[in-house]
């Protein structure tokens, strides 16, 4: 089942594998596309996936997460942006590719003074954010729709806001960082305003044919956080404003201070990178989270985290649990793994073993440490 296609609003996705997004730490300074990656997205597209996501570009130099991120935040990104998506599609026609695009908000390593909904301390970094303005945040939702523009002018076929772990979309969908009192904060509908706008003017620019979908916690796994409950009421919402599809994630950086045996799965922190990632006690640990979520929504949901074999890729497709299944550490280790899995060759199980030291790895190219050693 995972071989056959779905559509994803105006796309045809030629089969259910999905690469999540991944930073991969291979831009200039200043965001700029480099050869190297334009090679990685090349091998990325040789690999048989039917949807590409790219690691998250910051839509303003104000929300850069990390350095050596790519950029969205200015024309002048486009003629680089431009050569991700046409190596895709010359190496694989029918393969889509789209920008995810980001705000870190309060999450960043690269910036020393940052925005937030609420003037919350990030409790990995330390770091106190401001709250936005009124002005900042109308501002901040412009350059989200410019960065959306800007991806289909470069030849995306899609993009993907990256709205979980914590990252400032993240930051106003959750009651334990967004304590506004406006029209931006407060109950779920107004902590939902935000990613209304930016839909809204989003398709101002680009029209309502080019999908834009979004990556969702289902839960913070934070005491006064967003829960699955919540989650599946802003899901509902997000497909009456018109978002494609929803991949369904959880936690953000605040989650590191937290016991392992509150949250189910235990976070690993990476003080290189000053990234956490999760590791598994059981496969497809994000599963009951799209589980919950598709029940509710008609739009096509995205299961990512711990799946670990063709045979459980299938059995989630169909027993109706998600419609496409995301890799991201895997596909890390075997960018080929739909490939491989679609021609029968090998094991049906990643070789990926989930040790999260390809996390150490982002600041210099992200790369499976265990991979390079075996050679």
């Amino acid at each position: 089942m995972i071989s056959t296609s779905k559509r994803i609003g105006s796309l045809e996705i030629k089969n259910r594998f999905v690469r999540s997004a991944t930073f991969e730490g291979m831009a200039t300074t200043e965001g700029h596309i480099t050869d190297r990656l334009v090679e990685f997205y090349r091998t990325l597209a040789k690999g048989g996936a039917g949807l590409i996501m790219t690691g998250y570009a910051y839509v303003h130099n104000n929300g850069k997460a990390f350095d050596k991120q790519i950029g969205a935040y200015d024309d002048s990104l486009i003629p680089g942006l431009r050569k991700i998506a046409e190596v895709v599609h010359e190496e694989m026609s029918d393969c889509k590719i789209a920008l995810q695009i980001a705000h870190c908000g309060r999450q960043s390593r690269h910036l020393e003074n940052t925005l937030a909904p609420s003037a919350i301390m990030e409790l990995v970094t330390r770091k106190m954010p401001k709250k936005m303005t009124l002005e900042e945040i109308r501002e901040t939702i412009e350059t989200f729709a410019l960065s959306i523009r800007r991806a289909k002018e470069s030849g995306f076929d899609a993009v993907q806001l990256h709205g979980a772990h914590g990252y400032l979309i993240s930051e106003f969908l959750s009651p334990y960082t967004n304590r506004r009192t406006d029209e931006y904060g407060g109950n779920l509908e107004k902590r939902i305003t935000f990613l209304k706008d930016i839909f809204e003017r989003s398709v101002e620019m680009v029209s309502s044919d080019f999908p834009i979908m979004i990556k969702m916690n289902g839960t913070d796994f934070l005491e006064g956080g967003l829960d699955i409950d919540e989650a599946k009421e802003i899901a509902k919402n997000l497909e009456k404003i018109g978002y494609a599809a929803l991949e369904i994630s959880g936690g953000m950086w605040d989650v590191v201070k937290r016991k392992k045996s509150e949250i189910g799965w235990k976070p690993t922190f990476i003080p290189e990178s000053r990234v956490f990632v999760g590791t598994i006690n059981n496969p497809a640990y994000n599963l009951p989270l799209a589980k919950a979520i598709k029940m509710v929504v008609d739009i096509p949901v995205i299961t990512v985290g711990g799946i670990n074999s063709l045979d459980l890729s299938n059995s989630i497709l169909e027993e109706g649990s998600a419609d496409f299944i995301a890799f991201s550490r895997p596909m890390i280790r075997e960018p080929d793994l739909p490939k491989r899995w679609l021609e029968g060759r090998g094991e049906n199980k990643v070789e990926c073993v989930y040790c999260n030291n390809c996390l150490a790895t982002v600041m210099t190219g992200i790369e499976c440490v265990k991979k390079k050693e075996e050679k």
